[in-house]
């Protein structure tokens, strides 16, 4: 069984130059390439490695690549404290797209069994780490030769990708939470979330409203190719009303309410004074206090205002989840390719 060589994975970043420029009939200017990383798998020798990594520079070349060399891409990694051996994907891949200035990432790798090799190489994009096009090349009972120009073929192939990638417009879902919320898209309205639309590249300002809610604004940024879902809480507006106050003193009048029935209640039946004329022979006065009503209403009135300033306490904040004034407003992103 063939060992396992692993020098490192491919990777070779893409960045997106300026315009393109019409020159002689040329309708695409150059982009800069930069080779990362290249692994293999199985028993790849070391002169056949280098010669494949040369395969893919030429390919790369052929399809109106700018090819940056792997010295100056590991020196800019390491400056931004990134391994090229670890960054494999998630947010190591926007980092390291970042520190090189560039937009696209392709991870590739050569495996070898029985003198078959597979080549494959995945555009990502840089902005998000999906994976966005992939290109596969199988080269059955081959010699190194052979096999390393089926490297400088799936290179070249690259160029085809990212040009239906720039040809692919974004589609961006929206959510809220509550849905149901006004959206706008650069001040034009969209409807209400949640939205499933269509954007050019570039950048845009989103709004998002609903009533009792604080207006939300985000700029999003839309990737030729690319499927994005943003969710979005919107943070409800504090109320006027001094629910929290207006809660304490319910709640108080309706403790002092329910003791005044339990005193109220106490006092039912027992006698009150007379003047001895009202007396009866042993002494006794024959009017008693009758107090049972008076202790049921104060009761049902104390139960009811406790009730009612516990609900008022809720309402305001003493028993729901609270937002920091100075916090921002949340919001999540998922992205998918198209490819």
């Amino acid at each position: 069984m063939a060992a396992l060589l692993l020098v490192s994975p491919i990777v070779i970043v893409l960045a997106a130059s300026g315009r393109a420029r019409a020159q002689g009939g040329e309708g695409a200017g150059k982009q800069r390439v930069a080779v990362v990383r290249l692994a293999f798998e199985g028993n790849v020798p070391e002169v056949a490695r280098d010669l494949f990594g040369q395969r893919l520079v030429e390919g790369l070349a052929a399809a109106r690549f700018e090819v940056m060399t792997g010295a100056m891409v590991r020196e800019r990694l390491a400056a931004a404290g990134l391994e090229a051996d670890s960054c494999a994907g998630g947010s190591c891949t926007g980092k390291a797209a970042h520190a090189l200035g560039v937009a696209f990432l392709v991870f590739a790798a050569v495996t070898e069994h029985d003198k078959t090799y597979d080549i494959a190489l995945d555009l990502v994009n840089g902005k998000s780490g999906v994976t966005i096009g992939t290109n596969r090349e199988r080269c059955e009972i081959c010699g190194v030769e052979e096999a390393s120009e089926k490297v400088s073929l799936a290179a070249s192939a690259l160029r085809a990708r990212l040009e239906a990638l720039a040809n692919t417009p974004a589609r961006f879902i929206i959510r809220s939470r509550p849905a149901g919320a006004r959206l706008a898209l650069d001040g034009e309205p969209l409807g209400r979330t949640p939205v499933d639309r269509e954007l050019p590249a570039g950048v845009h300002k989103l709004e998002v409203a609903a009533e009792g809610y604080d207006e939300l604004e985000r700029t999003v940024t839309a990737v030729n190719g690319v499927d994005e879902t943003l969710d979005l809480d919107l943070v409800s507006v504090p109320t006027k009303v001094p629910l929290r106050l207006l809660g304490w003193t319910a709640l108080a009048v309706g403790v002092a309410a329910i003791v005044g029935s339990v005193w109220a209640e106490s006092l039912d039946g027992k006698q009150l004074s007379c003047t001895p004329s009202q007396e009866d022979a042993l002494g006794n006065c024959p009017r008693v206090r009758s107090t049972r009503t008076v202790a049921a209403i104060l009761a049902g009135v104390g139960g009811a205002s406790a009730a009612l300033g516990g609900v008022w306490l809720y309402l305001g904040g003493l028993g729901a989840p609270r937002h920091d004034d100075g916090a921002p407003q949340s919001a999540s992103l998922g992205v998918s390719g198209r490819f």
